[in-house]
C-alpha cells in the first residue's frame, strides 16, 4: 500500500469529516439555505481535496527519487480520492444516522429552493414529487452510501488527474 495514499486519504477524510460534524447541525438553523449549504460544503471538499497535491508531491520525492510518471501520479491520487471519499461518506451515514432531521431539513431546502423559482404548477408538482420519491430512496441505507459516494468521488478524481497532469516529470 502507498504510505503517502493512505496517509493524506486518512487526513483529508478526516478534514471532512470533522467539518461536516461542524457545518451539518448549522443546516439546521432556519436562515441556513441550499445555496449556502452546499457552497460551504464543495468548498470544503475542495480544500480537503487538496491534499491530493501534497501526497502525490510526497509519494513522488520520497519514494519514486523526484521522479514520477502521469500513471503512477494517478494511481497515487486516486488512492487519495477514494479512501477520502469512503470516510466523507462514513462519516455522514453516522452524522445523517444520528440526526436523521437532517435528511428532512435538505429536503425542505430543495422545496424552498423550487417553490422560489418561477415554475409553473405542473412543473412545480413533478419537481416536489421527484424530492419526495428520492427521499423514499435515500432511506435506504446502501442507496445513500452509494449517492453520497457519488457526491465527491467524481471530485477527487477529478482533482488526481489535474494533480497528476502538473506533477508528472517523465513520460509513460
Amino acid at each position: 500500500m502507498n504510505k503517502s495514499a493512505l496517509k493524506f486519504g486518512i487526513i483529508s477524510g478526516g478534514i471532512q469529516a470533522a467539518l461536516m460534524a461542524i457545518f451539518s447541525p448549522m443546516m439546521l438553523s432556519s436562515e441556513s439555505s441550499l445555496a449556502s449549504s452546499q457552497t460551504v460544503g464543495y468548498i470544503s471538499m475542495l480544500v480537503a481535496l487538496s491534499l491530493i497535491f501534497i501526497g502525490i508531491r510526497e509519494h513522488k520525492i520520497k519514494t519514486l527519487g523526484g521522479e514520477i510518471t502521469f500513471k503512477q501520479a494517478l494511481q497515487t491520487g486516486a488512492l487519495i480520492a477514494i479512501i477520502s471519499a469512503l470516510i466523507y461518506t462514513v462519516a455522514w451515514m453516522i452524522i445523517s444516522g444520528m440526526n436523521p432531521e437532517l435528511n428532512e431539513r435538505i429536503a425542505d431546502m430543495y422545496r424552498n429552493d423550487l417553490n422560489r423559482k418561477k415554475l409553473s404548477p405542473e412543473e412545480l408538482s413533478e419537481a416536489l414529487s421527484n424530492i419526495d420519491i428520492s427521499m423514499a430512496h435515500y432511506k435506504n441505507p446502501f442507496y445513500k452510501f452509494g449517492i453520497t459516494l457519488l457526491e465527491i468521488l467524481p471530485m477527487g478524481l477529478f482533482v488526481s488527474l489535474l494533480a497528476s497532469w502538473i506533477l508528472r516529470t517523465k513520460k509513460d
